[in-house]
């Protein structure tokens, strides 16, 4: 009696920020015992005026920042396009 094979491909994936989705950014100082933060933003160009305004006015140059966002992760078929999103899919 045969059993059975399983056939194992590599599958290829891609993964960015899902369409939906945006990136956000918080950030500290880390000078000494300075104690300014940035609230978490989607603006990222705000979150840098900030960072640079603080610099200007403080001359601590050094920040810790944390980025976040929402992945998606898509499977590529061989010769086309990526599956669509499927929260885009209409029920």
């Amino acid at each position: 009696m045969r059993t059975p094979r399983a056939v194992i491909r590599p599958v290829k994936h891609s993964i960015g920020t899902h369409p939906r989705g945006e990136i956000t950014v918080s950030a500290l100082c880390l000078d000494g015992a300075c104690l300014w933060t940035l609230a978490t933003t989607s603006d990222l160009k705000a979150a840098d005026l900030a960072m640079m305004t603080h610099t200007g006015l403080s001359g601590h140059p050094t920040f810790a920042r944390t980025f976040e966002d929402v992945a998606l992760v898509r499977r590529l078929k061989l010769h086309a396009r990526p599956d669509p999103c499927p929260l885009d899919r209409k029920q």
